[in-house]
């Protein structure tokens, strides 16, 4: 069973990136939904180099219930508006980092630049009131 993923800012230069890696990688996605503004409506994108053509939809209008996560790269603005939304239909937020940056309590950890960062991350959460558990998807 395969997970259904949307992809929001797919116009974008990191949203194509995002479905290159997830065809490039095989991630096991059952639907992949691609989304961006109006402008953008109807556009086709490529699934990577898998031959596969999505059609771009309007995120304004997209219903994410049912879905199981929503990569952002739509930058801040869109994901202050949206990434609230999105979570309330039940669906798993992974915002390219501009949402995070909001938050003081969600460190923003990037491997190749602070990768001690998650040592005092982990410690600052390791309470039985807060846990650092990581998406369910992680580890797939």
């Amino acid at each position: 069973m395969g997970y259904r993923i949307a992809v929001v800012g797919a116009t974008g230069n990191v949203g194509r990136e995002m479905l290159n890696i997830l065809a490039e990688r095989a991630f096991p996605a059952d639907e992949v939904a691609v989304l961006a503004s109006s402008r953008s409506v109807g556009t086709e994108l490529d699934f990577g180099d898998s031959g596969r053509k999505l059609k771009c939809k309007n995120l304004e209008h997209f219903d994410f219930t049912g879905w199981d996560m929503a990569l952002m790269s739509a930058g801040s603005e869109v994901s202050k508006v949206y990434a609230p939304r999105i979570a309330a239909q039940g669906c798993t937020v992974i915002d390219n980092a501009s949402l995070f940056r909001m938050d003081p309590d969600v460190p923003l950890i990037v491997p190749e630049v602070n990768p001690e960062a998650i040592d005092g991350y982990a410690k600052r959460t390791s309470s039985p009131t807060r846990t650092a558990r990581p998406p369910r998807w992680w580890w797939h």
